[in-house]
């Protein structure tokens, strides 16, 4: 080997070291470290779950005393007018309940506002001493016009449905009982509608 080669050769380490030198990686700070791993993960999107809201406890209604101070406080003579029970919601849905009213007499109940596009009065009547001569009647009315907006006349013990397609107003319900021990009206709607309020 001659000295040319020599030459050549530590030129060539000489080089590469000062390419390393100022190429070379910076100094990772002491501390935990994660190795990389080796095989690529492909990345995932994340797909949205709706998340259970906490169920509402629902608000129970009483009758008011001063009767006087609502537009409307009378009931129709006709309130077979409204129908029967109107059509179960379809599906396996959860029903939430947001407020009822559970008693033995009739009356005109406290105003309460439903914020829901689309909801329903779940309507049960128990009778067991003259269930012969059972006889329920109801009308929601809207507080701000007096007009009734769903009626229901029952007929011995039993349930009746009536579905409401009007939210975002203030309500009262007049019910007038005959021969009925108890009954119970529950408030009702569904989760679509209660995570989207109209006010």
């Amino acid at each position: 080997m001659d000295k040319g080669d020599v030459f050549s050769i530590l030129a060539a380490l000489i080089i590469v070291s000062a390419i390393a030198l100022v190429f070379r990686p910076p100094v990772a700070v002491a501390g935990s470290e994660i190795p990389e791993s080796i095989i690529p993960t492909p990345s995932a999107t994340a797909v949205p779950v709706p998340t259970a809201s906490v169920p509402l406890e629902p608000v129970r209604l009483s009758y008011v005393t001063r009767i006087w101070d609502y537009p409307c406080c009378h009931l129709p003579g006709n309130l077979t007018l409204y129908g029967g029970s109107d059509p179960p919601w379809k599906g396996p849905q959860e029903i939430i309940p947001f407020a009822y009213i559970e008693e033995g007499r009739g009356g005109i109940t406290e105003a309460f506002h439903v914020p829901y596009a689309v909801w329903r009065l779940n309507c049960s009547v128990s009778a067991t001493i003259r269930p012969e001569a059972a006889h329920f009647r109801m009308a929601l009315v809207e507080l701000e016009s007096g007009t009734i907006v769903e009626g229901a006349d029952l007929h011995y013990p039993g349930s009746i449905v009536k579905n409401v397609e009007r939210g975002g107003k203030d309500f009262y319900l007049i019910v007038s009982v005959d021969e009925v021990d108890s009954y119970r009206i529950t408030m009702e709607t569904l989760p679509r509608y209660l995570s989207n309020p109209l006010d």
